[in-house]
Order: structure tokens, then C-alpha cells, then sequence
């Protein structure tokens, strides 16, 4: 298998030029990609650069296509999902995160991604503001797991937990701590993660 970003933009443009309808290119071509790439991940066939690097070469013939869209006035289709996203504060660790949002990313979803090393309030923040529907945080160290607990605490303070899921990950985390602060979601790995978000948003639609 190669990952070649601009032989994929190449290929995208070469096919545009050539009539191909943008919205096909990328719900038929570049989203079964990156869900063929993702599941090879899952089933470790690949290793995690190979992910990154094809995750990015779609990015890149997704936005060519999206361009070709917005010069025809195509209206672009609504993104699955509205998701917040970010590591919390104390925690620099990214890696999984970065995974999380990319492949969701490339299936369709509008994903914020606040960073590493935020409090929970900016969680809280950035959803009222972009009106998510949910809202997934990784902590890999001991230390920092405390503070998902209080980032559901704050989402009930704020008034909005009813309408927002919420999906814990990382290294320290585990099923029981997710019972225990009461998430909706816990996600051994990145791509259990993308499963878990993906089927709940198809299943609310």
C-alpha cells in the first residue's frame, strides 16, 4: 500500500477535470477509504504513521473536492455530528486524540479539537458555543483522570447534559471509572472510540 498525499490530490483533480461528480469522490471514494484504513488500523495490519499519513492524503483530496463544490455551488451535505474533543488539563499526551478526530474528520463530522492540557470548563465552553452533541476526553496519566469527573460535573452545572454524550478514553481510564462519573461512552482504543461515536449518531438520526 502507498501513501502519496499529492498523488491522491492529483488523482482528485485529474477526475474533476474530467467531470466526476465532487460529492461521489467523496462519499464513495476518499470516506471508504479512510473507514478501510481505520479498520485496518483496528485489526493492527497497520502501524499508526501509515494511519496518519493515509488520514492526511484524504484530508488533502477532500479539500480539492470540497473547492470543486463550493465553485458549482453545491450545497456541501451537514456534518454527521457536532463533537468537542481535547486532552485534559495536566495531560499532554495527543496521540490517540489526534487518531479520534481524524478518522471522524474524514467521515463527516464537524470535530473542535480544543488541545491538550485543558480544564473542563472549556469543554463545557466550546460546546455551548458550537452546540455539540458530544463530547469525548482522553486522560493517559493517573494524575489527570479526576478531571473528566469534572467535566460531567460542570456540563450538569451549565444546564446542557441532557442533550450532550459524553465518551472518556485513554490510558488511565477504564469501564468502571466511566460508570463511576457517569459518561456514556468509555473507549478502550482510538478506534473503539470512532465506533462508539459513529453508531451513536446513527442511531439519533
Amino acid at each position: 500500500m502507498s501513501y502519496d498525499t499529492e498523488a491522491v490530490k492529483s488523482k482528485v483533480t485529474e477526475a474533476l477535470d474530467g467531470g466526476a461528480d465532487p460529492l461521489r469522490i467523496m462519499n464513495e471514494g476518499l470516506s471508504r477509504a479512510i473507514v478501510e484504513i481505520g479498520d485496518l488500523f483496528g485489526r493492527e495490519e497497520i502501524f499508526l504513521v501509515e494511519l496518519m499519513i493515509a488520514a492526511e492524503a484524504c484530508m488533502g483530496g477532500m479539500e480539492i473536492a470540497k473547492k470543486k463544490l463550493l465553485e458549482k455551488k453545491i450545497p456541501i451535505a451537514k456534518p454527521k455530528g457536532v463533537i468537542v474533543i481535547g486532552t485534559v488539563k495536566g495531560d499532554i499526551h495527543n496521540i490517540g486524540k489526534d487518531i479520534v478526530k481524524t478518522l471522524l474528520e474524514t467521515s463527516g463530522f464537524e470535530v473542535h479539537d480544543l488541545g491538550v492540557d485543558q480544564p473542563a470548563e472549556n469543554f463545557v465552553n466550546k460546546a455551548i458555543e458550537v452546540d455539540a452533541r458530544l463530547v469525548a476526553s482522553s486522560a493517559l496519566l493517573t494524575t489527570t483522570v479526576s478531571n473528566q469527573k469534572e467535566i460531567e460535573e460542570k456540563l450538569k452545572a451549565s444546564g446542557i447534559r441532557g442533550r450532550v454524550k459524553t465518551i472518556i478514553g485513554g490510558a488511565a481510564t477504564t469501564a468502571e471509572w466511566s460508570k463511576e462519573i457517569g459518561a456514556d461512552f468509555y473507549a478502550a482504543t482510538a478506534t473503539d472510540g470512532v465506533t462508539l461515536i459513529k453508531r451513536y449518531f446513527e442511531n439519533t438520526t
